[in-house]
């Protein structure tokens, strides 16, 4: 019997227009009923996902930032965030690389630099908590959950090559399609989260459902018995899936999920 649900956002649960059906309403009206709980398990950040769920998030768990974040509802349950020392040295390696900008996410609000100020639109697509700034150093001290990298070119995973063996040690960075990367503590993944969810709530693996298509969401997947893989998942997912859905275009999460529910 399955007593949670875990979907990403991006590339799985949502269109390529950030939509999700509204059918998905009467299917959490249904989950709710037989107590099964629905996580959000993303990289994005956590007041967006909170936002993009109004009202339901009330009831709803995430996993924000790739698991540095987890709150039920309004309840902040974990924090992990980068040391100010590991940020600062960041900050300062990409200065050294304007082809790209980064997002210092921060447990409040994200920051972005007053340079990159054309990106906002883009910004917005993922971030509803965020400032402009003049420079970080006053930043090094904030809570900082991960730092996003944004790459124009669409080559993410060149640059990453370029600049991996100058990051600091204590942190891994973890690739979402071919514009973004993020850097955060190698202490932490979505399996990780999800496996302090499993603690928390006393939910074996194999009570578990999850749904990805990048490799932010590989440990997710390997944490439950049931990991589904998009049908546009990159082949690393779908190889270590349980099995594979429709894509996300197609609302392949939802139809899982009402199959599994018989509705």
């Amino acid at each position: 019997m399955i007593k949670l649900i875990a979907t990403d956002m991006d590339g799985t649960f949502l269109d390529s227009n950030k939509n999700f059906d509204m059918e998905f309403i009467r299917t959490y009206q249904h989950l709710c009923q037989k107590g099964i709980k629905f996580v959000i398990a993303s990289g994005n950040q956590y007041q967006r996902l909170f936002q993009k769920f109004l009202p339901m998030s009330l009831d709803m768990v995430f996993i924000a930032e790739n698991g540095s974040y987890i709150a039920e509802g309004s309840n902040e349950l974990y924090t992990n965030t980068v040391s100010p020392m590991d940020t600062e040295k960041i900050c300062q390696l990409f200065q050294q690389h304007p082809e790209v900008f980064i997002v210092l996410c921060g447990k409040k609000k994200a920051y972005i630099k007053n340079a990159n100020k054309d990106y906002e639109e883009m910004i917005k697509l993922h971030y509803c908590s965020f400032q402009f700034v003049d420079s970080f150093d006053a930043l090094y001290d904030e809570d900082i959950l991960k730092i996003a990298v944004y790459d124009p070119n669409a080559d993410i995973k060149l640059f990453l090559e370029k600049i991996k063996d100058q990051l600091p040690e204590s942190v891994k960075v973890v690739t979402s399609g071919n514009m973004w990367m993020d850097i955060q503590n190698k202490s932490i993944n979505k399996g990780i989260a999800m496996k302090y969810l499993q603690d928390l709530y006393q939910i074996t693996p194999e009570e578990c459902m999850a749904f990805g298509d990048q490799m932010n969401d590989y440990e997710l997947l390997l944490s439950v018995k049931y990991g589904f893989a998009m049908e546009n998942a990159v082949d690393s997912i779908k190889e270590i899936a349980y099995d594979i859905c429709l894509d996300n275009e197609n609302q392949g999460v939802i139809k899982k999920i009402n199959e599994y529910l018989g509705i």
